[in-house]
């Protein structure tokens, strides 16, 4: 049996779990949970031939095309005919809903195939595209497994706690996979625990002779500036009444006035509109949106080419820049970039 058909039997039964998650977080068009029926009862090819009417009769720009896109790879008959969809997602919609999950269905093909590397690309691609996704403690998870397989145990198991503590308290199926997974990660001894946890004392300074209990922290005592000779041979400087009033008053009003607080920007934090498979495509929105008077640019070098705007210090500025963004009937997300 291909790992194709394997990958494809271990997510059939996921598809009704898929369609009533989908469902607390956005409408579902009844005609794919049809399909999805069709397909489990035997039927593939009238599900398959249900969604693709769904495809032919709905516009490419309507939010139900991305949709159909999905269920038709999720019940795709081989694996190409399902890559090419989830592709096709990723790369000309990659804000729809079904972006994220469409991601780790790629990485779950690539590990199929042999392609660990491959899988983990699409993994981390998207805590860093989508840090609010529902989906990232399944992406914690498939990752801790392909490191795993990688032989990679210490950033396994790292993974697999961040996938505990993604998992929602009502998630009970996928937190027992995360924990039996869990088991392939040595205990840590109590001791070393001890030892990590401790602070590092940066003053204790070992010697040559010394031994390790002999070793103790070095603590500099107090300076003391003592006056010198000509200053001990110098009377004390009477203030004029006058004088000392100025004087006092001056220090008052240094009290008074604290320095202003400066505000450092980072700009850690952007709004995503858009990302495109042609670097060209992403420069025209580009241009387009600085003519409207937004700080618009492309990010990265690479595939897929994201149109971003703005640098924020905080994540509530960019928050509410995408609110104004909204409100111009734009859509976006706020994301994490490097600070430059």
């Amino acid at each position: 049996m291909s790992s194709w058909r394997i990958l494809a039997i271990a997510l059939v039964p996921c598809g009704t779990t898929l369609a009533a998650a989908q469902a607390t977080a956005r409408p579902v068009d009844p005609v794919f949970v049809r399909a999805q029926t069709m397909v489990s009862d035997g039927n593939g090819a009238a599900g398959r031939a249900l969604v693709d009417s769904v495809l032919k009769a709905t516009p490419a720009y309507a939010p139900m095309y991305p949709q159909a896109l999905f269920w038709r790879a999720s019940l795709a008959s081989n694996a190409a005919d399902a890559e090419s969809d989830y592709k096709h997602i990723v790369v000309d919609y990659p804000l729809a809903p079904q972006a994220e999950d469409a991601l780790l269905r790629l990485a779950q093909l690539e590990l199929a195939r042999g392609d660990r590397d491959g899988a983990l690309g699409h993994l981390q691609q998207i805590p860093r595209d989508y840090p609010r996704s529902k989906s990232l403690a399944r992406a914690s998870y498939w990752t801790a497994r392909v490191l795993f397989e990688k032989n990679d145990i210490p950033d396994a198991c790292v993974a697999n706690a961040n996938a505990l503590s993604q998992a929602a308290t009502d998630e009970i199926e996928l937190r027992n996979q995360i924990q039996y997974q869990g088991q392939r990660c040595p205990a840590v001894p109590a001791a070393s625990a001890v030892i990590s946890a401790a602070p590092t004392v940066s003053s204790v300074v070992p010697t040559a002779s010394s031994t390790p209990s002999q070793q103790k922290p070095v603590v500099n005592p107090p300076v003391t500036v003592s006056p010198s000779v000509e200053e001990k041979a110098q009377p004390p400087v009477q203030e004029k009444p006058q004088e000392k009033l100025k004087a006092s008053s001056e220090s008052e009003k240094t009290k008074a006035a604290p320095e202003p607080v400066k505000t450092v920007s980072t700009g850690i934090f952007s709004v995503q509109v858009a990302a495109y498979n042609h670097k060209a495509d992403a420069e025209t929105l580009v241009s387009a949106l600085i003519k409207r008077g937004y700080q618009a640019r492309v990010d990265g070098d690479t595939v897929p080419f994201r149109v971003r705007i703005g640098r924020y210090a905080t994540e509530n500025d960019a928050e509410a820049a995408l609110k104004r963004i909204k409100a111009k009937r734009m859509d976006g997300f706020v994301v994490r970039v490097t600070a430059r």
